[in-house]
């Protein structure tokens, strides 16, 4: 199989700016497609440890203490993008 191109990714860095590509990558498909560290091991082919990093360096740059606040603050970052977006940079 070909290697995977990492440009389809670099449009999440408006959401996470503080991550590298790939982390926002690992933490987008974590939260919305519900996938786990090892189904998205399989679908990028790399080792489950390589996903396992990623997402506790992402975790640690979201300053988020667990994974769970991890997801609230993926989901949080993507809404409040998607609401500005909407209705501008008149939200109250």
């Amino acid at each position: 199989m070909a290697a995977e191109d990492l440009s389809h990714f670099s449009h999440l860095n408006k959401f996470f700016p503080e991550l590298t590509e790939i982390q926002s990558a690992h933490v987008c498909m974590l939260v919305f497609s519900s996938w786990s560290a090892e189904e998205i091991a399989e679908y990028r082919h790399v080792t489950v440890d390589t996903v396992k990093d990623s997402l506790v360096a992402a975790q640690k740059r979201l300053r988020a203490s667990n994974m769970k606040l991890l997801r609230g603050v993926v989901v949080l970052r993507v809404m409040m993008s998607i609401s500005s977006f909407m209705y501008g940079n008149n939200l109250p």
